[in-house]
């Protein structure tokens, strides 16, 4: 027993090839399991991204079917389209460009579209009569915690049709590759879409971008 702990003692750490051999299990593993967790990291933010997407289709369909009811929806006719663009410009601050002003109804002497518009979580919507003020508040308060993305979206005939976002960036360049999936009646012209010939949400450029209806690799 006395030798047993002498030796014990003595060894004073691990030899060259027991690191060797660890080392060599490390970088088995780590080739492994970080492909798998960049992976499921990438899947998240996606999923994270369609769900907003799926938001902001869900708050602007609302908020037309209550614009129709008041006076200043949206024209019934197919040939009706608007693309309407928004930006986060602070915690549930919003701004809002509407492309055809045209494709609305506006009340006489009240509420009417403009072509742009901004508002922000919990402001009041009194005597607010600009309708893209409106739609920035209602996101404002959909969305009260977010800071950063955009997004864009067509109507037609007083329907939300499709929805990208992107929290990556500010700018709506970042969109545009998705958005070329868009065809000429404001619908997608596919619910398949090339990608980053991986991912499906992961554009040509590495940006994160969530869609509604969700948009599939094809």
């Amino acid at each position: 027993m006395i030798k047993f702990f002498q030796k014990l003692k003595a060894k004073k750490g691990f030899t060259l090839v027991e690191l060797i051999v660890v080392i060599a299990i490390i970088g088995v593993l780590a080739a492994i399991l970080i492909p798998t967790m960049l992976g499921y990291v990438t899947n998240s933010r996606v999923t994270s991204a369609d769900s907003t997407a799926a938001g902001i289709e869900d708050t602007i369909d609302v908020f037309l079917t209550a614009a129709d009811t008041a006076g200043y929806g949206a024209l019934q006719s197919q040939t009706a389209i608007t693309r309407i663009a928004g930006d986060v410009t602070g915690a549930g601050a919003w701004s809002i460009t509407n492309s055809s002003t045209g494709a609305f109804k506006s009340q006489p002497g009240g509420i009417g579209w403009s072509g742009a518009g901004t508002g922000s979580a919990n402001q009041t919507k009194a005597n607010v009569t600009n309708a893209e003020d409106l739609l920035a508040i209602e996101l404002g308060n959909k969305f009260p915690d977010m800071s950063t993305g955009t997004f864009v979206a067509y109507i037609v005939a007083g329907d939300c049709t499709c929805v990208m976002y992107t929290a990556d960036a500010n700018a709506n360049a970042q969109l545009s590759d998705i958005e070329s999936n868009v065809a000429a009646n404001g619908k997608w012209s596919s619910l398949t879409f090339s990608w980053d010939n991986t991912t499906a949400g992961v554009d040509s450029t590495g940006h994160i971008v969530g869609t509604s209806p969700k948009v599939n690799l094809g």
